[in-house]
């Protein structure tokens, strides 16, 4: 097991103990958005509401129109057929969209707790934290050679907000012809920041106000 998942571990144990006996830091419901305790990362049993809108509509178009610019792209990201704003750039890949029904949820409505309690295939990295002061997000690396680094973000709608930074789609292809894994700390370093600030700056000019205890 390698020292990121054994702090998984670790972390799951302490969130266990700490869910079982003790109720959440979290703020009231309000509007605007309020500020989220810190602390909040470490419980798994927190309030997360769903009746919020969805804070775009899985499409570039109702994403900010200088989103390019915005962002620092290459080139224009466009919607793809399965919903999501995409883009492919010199470093790799960035997706902007809304986390969509797994199998496994036979209501088939997302629920944001699927993926604070890493149920829904962490992979080998897995970090909780607190965007922008106001919303509930994961980081998470996932991927046959660890490609992937999406950081989802609860929104307080059923379906969460989601950027996922990944390398360049024929540099995984020889990876994996080598059976060779991206180094996790690589990934650290090169994708999950653009996918982190992707979010960062995004999510103010599609939510104002909002937050994970947005009314």
């Amino acid at each position: 097991m390698g020292t990121h998942a054994l702090r998984l571990t670790s972390l799951l144990a302490t969130v266990v103990t700490l869910a079982a006996c003790t109720t959440p830091p979290e703020p009231p419901m309000a509007s605007p958005g309020p500020k989220l305790d810190a602390e909040a990362i470490a419980y798994d049993n927190l309030d997360f509401n769903r009746s919020r809108p969805e804070v775009f509509d899985n499409t570039c178009e109702t994403l900010p129109s200088d989103l390019q610019s915005l962002l620092g792209l290459g080139k224009k990201p466009n919607t793809g057929a399965g919903g999501g704003c995409h883009v492919q750039e010199d470093w790799g890949r960035l997706s902007i969209g809304l986390f969509s029904p797994g199998a496994a949820r036979k209501s088939k409505a997302q629920h944001f707790v699927d993926v604070w309690n890493g149920d829904r295939g962490a992979g080998r990295y897995f970090h909780r934290s607190i965007l922008l002061d106001r919303y509930y997000a994961t980081t998470v690396i996932t991927g046959e050679v660890n490609e992937y680094c999406t950081v989802t973000v609860d929104t307080g709608s059923e379906r969460p907000f989601e950027v996922e930074a990944a390398m360049n789609f024929d540099e995984a292809v020889a990876l994996r012809a080598q059976d060779v894994d991206q180094p996790i700390d690589r990934a650290l370093r090169d994708f999950c920041p653009k996918a982190t600030e992707a979010a960062e700056k995004v999510l103010p000019l599609i939510d104002e106000n909002g937050g994970s205890r947005a009314r």
